[in-house]
């Protein structure tokens, strides 16, 4: 499918944009700051903090199966699912703001698991639904500089806060303030957007079973288990890489990964896909993949010096946000593209489990190779970039089932 550029942007669209700058700002603040705060500041030890988030992202997991039930229902919708993900943003923070304990840090972190998983799938459909084809990418273009532009606020934002709020646990108590003005904002600004033309005319059941032998979706996962493993080595495992073996301090990592990764990642986001607006979905994801391997290497490249220089390490940064801002709007087109509109919740639903998949794959294949050798590491990023090729198969694959399909349903309304 060929993709044409398209200034008009719904203005629900811009309602989701604000929504999705606010929701990664208070989640900035609650994820990153939570481990600083409990272990440096409280009495809870790493592990605990560990399972707890762990117990989050199980959570998130079944969130997103309800979400993609909620957001898909009649009952529920999108508007009602965003309005609920909100409030046990709101409900988590104040939980987190009294936490003394691991079984009530637990507890926030499930309660917010289950906001993610009601957020991303009821969100994207909402703009699936008001966008035409040629809108969705530059449309989740746009979430994606406020997704950058958010969460780097809130990291750089929580900071502040943190030295300047006393005990240092009020910090969440501003994360809590800016998910209740995204609550404000969902129940003034939002409209239901689900369409009473797609009323389910599928049950609950069948909506799930027309998903999961969708052959396009399940190929899709595969490979868009690979792009998030993929972001979580570069987010979590890449900076503690460059503290061990580059000799480069772990504030100034930071500061790269800030500047590099999230703020270039939100300059160039709207540039780069008016750049590739032309390409098929499948073809810039392969672009993508291709970046991503490109910038595995380059690591790996790096590692051959003792003293890896940090303006090497920012431009490595910047390679893998130029990755990251192709996969992300793209990957949410796409799936808009397979989803029939009445199961666009579910499809997305099923599309974000490679979330939790691929944060499980990462940080386990990236902690092993840190814990090892100077030169096992460095080989490991070799490795890394080389899976991509892989990628490339199965998008090449895809690409043919997809062009197969799309014959069929030419020749049946022919």
């Amino acid at each position: 499918m060929k993709i044409e550029q398209t200034p008009q942007i719904p203005a629900q669209v811009w309602v989701q944009t604000f929504g999705r700058g606010l929701y990664q700002l208070g989640s900035a603040v609650l994820l990153f700051y939570m481990p600083i705060v409990f272990v440096n500041y409280g009495n809870l030890s790493a592990t605990e903090v560990g399972l707890a988030v762990g117990g989050g992202s199980v959570a998130g997991f079944i969130g997103n199966l309800l979400g993609g039930i909620l957001t898909d229902s009649t009952l529920f919708g999108r508007k009602r699912t965003l309005l609920a993900s909100s409030a046990f943003a709101v409900i988590t923070s104040m939980i987190a703001v009294f936490t003394e304990s691991f079984a009530l840090l637990l507890l926030a972190n499930i309660v917010f698991g289950f906001s993610t998983g009601l957020y991303w799938t009821a969100a994207d459909s909402s703009v699936m639904d008001v966008t035409t084809p040629e809108q969705r990418q530059g449309a989740f273009s746009l979430l994606g500089v406020a997704d950058n532009v958010g969460f780097g606020a809130g990291t750089l934002g929580g900071g502040v806060l943190l030295k300047l709020l006393h005990p240092e646990k009020l910090i969440f108590a501003a994360g809590g303030v800016t998910f209740l003005i995204l609550l404000i904002l969902f129940a003034v600004g939002m409209r239901e957007t689900r369409s009473e033309g797609t009323s389910e005319t599928h049950s609950i059941q069948k909506g799930w079973k027309t998903a999961l032998t969708d052959a396009r979706l399940m190929i899709y996962l595969l490979v868009n288990t690979l792009f998030i493993t993929y972001i979580a080595l570069v987010g979590g495992n890449l900076p503690l890489y460059f503290v061990n073996f580059g000799g480069t301090s772990d504030t100034l990592v930071a500061n790269l990964f800030t500047w590099g990764y999230v703020g270039l990642g939100a300059a160039l986001q709207v540039p780069v896909i008016k750049a590739i607006s032309k390409l098929s979905y499948l073809t810039s994801l392969s672009f993508s993949m291709v970046v991503w391997g490109i910038g595995f290497a380059l690591v790996w490249v790096l590692g051959n010096f003792s003293d890896m220089n940090e303006v090497y390490e920012l431009g490595v940064f910047g390679v893998f946000a130029i990755a990251s801002i192709i996969y992300k709007p793209t990957s949410s087109a796409w799936i808009s593209e397979l989803a029939p509109a009445s199961l666009r919740g579910v499809y997305t639903a099923i599309a974000y489990q490679c979330w939790t998949i691929g944060y499980v794959i990462g940080p386990i294949i990236g902690g092993w190779a840190i814990d090892q050798s100077r030169n096992v590491a460095q080989n490991a990023w070799l490795a890394i970039s080389l899976t991509t090729l892989s990628g490339l198969a199965i998008l090449q694959v895809l690409n043919k089932q997809n062009t197969a399909v799309s014959k069929e349903e030419a020749t049946a309304e022919g």
